[in-house]
């Protein structure tokens, strides 16, 4: 799954990764603290800031994450990976809904690939 990612695609792909920080911490503001939906989507956010900060630098530098941190964002973006394949299902090619689980899709398994690449690196070091 691992695929060469160039400067732009990475760029490309933090439009998306924003925008969902960015729903996920209003969503996570109206859902009472100590549910599995408010503890859900502080995993997410978690993973998703640090393929963020992955992203920004585009030189994947996370020494400031330990392996476990990692892994945990792994599961994350698995997760979100597959809901979000689950909602692009449910709408028509070419409609602006569709595009939009498109472009989150391809962001999501960007990062997966970045922190998947950063773990690797750690493990074998």
């Amino acid at each position: 799954m691992m695929e060469n990612f160039t400067h732009d695609d990475i760029r490309d792909a933090l439009r998306p990764i924003a925008s969902l920080i960015s729903k996920s911490e209003k969503a996570r503001t109206r859902l009472t603290p100590g549910t599995w939906q408010h503890t859900m989507l502080g995993e997410n956010l978690k993973a998703l800031r640090v393929a963020s900060a992955m992203m920004d630098e585009e030189i994947g530098d996370t020494n400031d994450c330990a392996p476990d941190d990692l892994k945990e964002a792994l599961r994350a973006f698995e997760s979100m990976i597959n809901r979000t394949e689950n909602a692009k299902m449910k709408f028509k090619e070419g409609t602006s809904q569709y595009s939009l689980q498109r472009n989150r899709l391809r962001a999501l398994r960007i990062a997966e690939a970045l922190i998947t690449k950063e773990l690797e690196g750690k493990n074998n070091a």
